[in-house]
């Protein structure tokens, strides 16, 4: 009987298995056709997408692209193809039988995206991949729609699930002959226990064998009593053990919780005090001596009035040494400490109540001396940009009421107020975009579109727009380019504003009579473009400073020139974003130089196109 239950089980087993294996496979056949469709899908909507408008959209009666589809598709499960507008018409469509063209869904911010339709009309639920139009002067979407697969079953693979079904149902009488050869010693050793038990039962009945199911409950009661005494002597030996590591273990446990804790706190970016009710220091953490400029021992060995030098401090932690009210409100101060004054830093206190009573008080120390130096940039560069904007606007302002008063009827002075007025509006123009720039950067929305280059022809583009401003103040641009420079892949128009930046910053920064050189040159891997100046130069601080944002070099002479504190820090962004580097070689009084260090394109995609 036990025999035929282990078979039983043995057949619904492997049925069970068969099952799921033919379910695991026919999901997996589901997946691959979904992601067949899905790559087929995106792959004819950036096909389509690059293609002209009038190719796609044809004039009435002509043949387009989507009437191709529809008629030498090799997809059944095609569905629909349509372009359409912002507006929500179809300019063009084709739909297999029974299918309908939904309307189209808003563009994705990414581009080419993908979204599920539920089974409608079409009696099917629909996969649809759509992107935008690259040809089209307004917003203009391709789209294509495919039928989700359904169950990919069918009458040809039944022999496969029936061959996959037929060699693991034959592994059942094989598992069934394994089981019973491994169990074979366990029924000798059966048949062992009752001759044993028959051989001690008839020698108590004068050598008359017991009953087969009298000698199966005596073995039975032994291997219950045998049981009982080895389970109670296994708890009465776990028992002892308990007893005799308890302490040991309480003790260590107790131990690592502190010490666990202790490295915890120690590993806080924030300095860490801990004062008992009377006000003393009874725990600290390392980073308050770099905060504080005062070591963890004198914190620990000496009274507050001993070693703190902070009044601020001082008074806020006096304040907490009674239980009184107003210690379970939480207090923050910013103070700049004695002991290191360069630092500003933010100090909370915080009443440790529970169960009616007070333990202490935490007390947090966190440095803010970077987001005290962010407020003050800050402030800093919004006073500067208004004034950057006012003195510009004042002077729009004033050359218009000249251009508006009816007296004024000289060409020149008119001539004059319309090249003022471009010349600011240009200029507030630059500090916008400037602006706008730095605003995709940290949003990181800023995502160059490389292209294949040709560096000479951009670099003499630039060179050409900066020497009106270069001759206006009297200063000589020159280039030193060669026509055979290597192409790199760069952003154009993101390249174009870092080298217009640089030039704009060594003709700001230069003398009347001065020079700005705009040189590039390339080795065996890189191509290093170099703007060169006889300006003011820089200190060895400013230099290692002057790329980050809103800073500005401190001028010591007598013409203060202006600017915001972005144009390099833009530059220097710009530079990164395309792998590069920039590089500053300065000497104060003596002129600077500032080096693009580019990647070559590989000799492979030399032939590719060039913008």
């Amino acid at each position: 009987m036990k025999n035929n239950r282990i078979g039983l089980i043995l057949v619904v087993s492997s049925l069970a298995v068969i099952a799921l294996v033919v379910a695991l496979l026919l999901q997996r056949q589901q997946t691959g056709h979904a992601e067949q469709v899905r790559v087929q899908g995106l792959g004819m909507v950036r096909s389509l997408a690059a293609l002209p408008l009038s190719v796609l959209v044809p004039a009435k009666g002509a043949p387009g692209v989507l009437d191709s589809i529809l008629a030498y598709r090799d997809n059944p499960d095609f569905a629909y193809a349509a372009v359409s507008a912002d507006n929500g018409r179809n300019l063009a469509e084709v739909a297999s039988a029974g299918a309908l063209v939904p309307p189209p869904a808003p563009l994705a911010l990414t581009g080419f995206a993908e979204r599920a339709l539920p089974a409608g009309q079409n009696g099917r639920a629909i996969r649809e991949f759509h992107g935008p139009l690259a040809s089209a002067d307004e917003k203009m979407q391709v789209r294509i729609g495919y039928f989700e697969p359904r169950t990919p079953f069918a009458i040809k693979d039944l022999p496969f699930y029936a061959l996959i079904a037929l060699a693991m149902f034959l592994l059942v009488p094989l598992i069934y002959l394994v089981i019973k050869r491994e169990m074979a010693p366990l029924a000798a050793l059966g048949e062992q226990l009752r001759t044993v038990a028959a051989s001690q039962a008839g020698a108590g009945q004068a050598l008359t064998l017991a009953p087969a199911a009298e000698a199966d409950a005596d073995v039975r009661g032994l291997a219950r009593k045998l049981n009982r005494y080895l389970d109670q002597a296994s708890a009465r030996i776990r028992e002892l053990e308990q007893e005799s590591v308890a302490s040991m273990a309480s003790g260590r446990l107790l131990e690592y919780g502190s010490n666990k804790m202790q490295a915890v706190l120690q590993c806080l970016p924030d300095g860490l005090l801990v004062l008992d009710p009377a006000g003393e220091v009874t725990f600290a953490t390392g980073k308050i001596e770099p905060l504080l400029g005062v070591s963890v021992a004198e914190v620990l060995s000496q009274p507050v009035e001993a070693w703190c030098r902070d009044p601020e401090l001082r008074a806020m932690l006096a304040r907490f040494r009674s239980a009184g009210l107003d210690t379970r409100s939480q207090m923050t101060i910013e103070f700049n400490p004695a002991g290191v004054p360069d630092k500003r830093l933010w100090a909370t206190a915080q009443a440790l109540l529970g169960h009616a009573m007070a333990y202490g008080t935490l007390v947090v120390l966190r440095d803010a001396t970077r987001e005290h130096l962010a407020r003050q940039a800050g402030n800093d560069f919004v006073a500067h940009v208004a004034h950057e904007l006012k003195s510009p606007l004042n002077a729009i302002g004033m050359y218009g009421e000249m251009l508006a008063d009816a007296g004024v009827d000289d060409p020149a002075v008119r001539v004059e107020a319309i090249n003022v007025i471009q010349d600011e509006v240009e200029r507030m123009n630059s500090l916008v975009n400037n602006l706008l720039n730095v605003s995709k950067l940290e949003m990181g929305s800023m995502r160059p579109e490389r292209h294949r280059v040709k560096l000479d022809d951009l670099l003499r583009d630039a060179w050409q727009q900066a020497r009106g401003r270069a001759e206006a103040k009297g200063i000589r641009l020159e280039l030193q380019v060669a026509r055979e420079l290597a192409a790199v892949s760069v952003d154009k128009d993101l390249f174009r504003i870092a080298v217009n930046n640089l030039l704009n910053n060594a003709i700001k920064y230069n003398q009347s009579g001065g020079t700005v050189v705009l040189a590039a040159d390339e080795s065996d891997a890189d191509v290093v473009i170099a703007v060169r100046d006889s300006g003011i130069g820089m200190t060895p601080e400013d230099r290692e400073r002057v790329t980050e944002k809103f800073f500005r070099v401190r001028e010591t002479g007598t013409e203060q020139r202006g600017g915001h504190g972005l144009g390099l820090y833009l530059t220097n962004q710009i530079v990164e974003l395309h792998h590069g580097r920039l590089t500053i070689d300065s000497e104060l009084g003596h002129g600077s130089v500032f080096s693009i260090h580019l990647k070559k394109m590989p000799a492979l995609v030399e032939g590719g196109q060039v913008l």
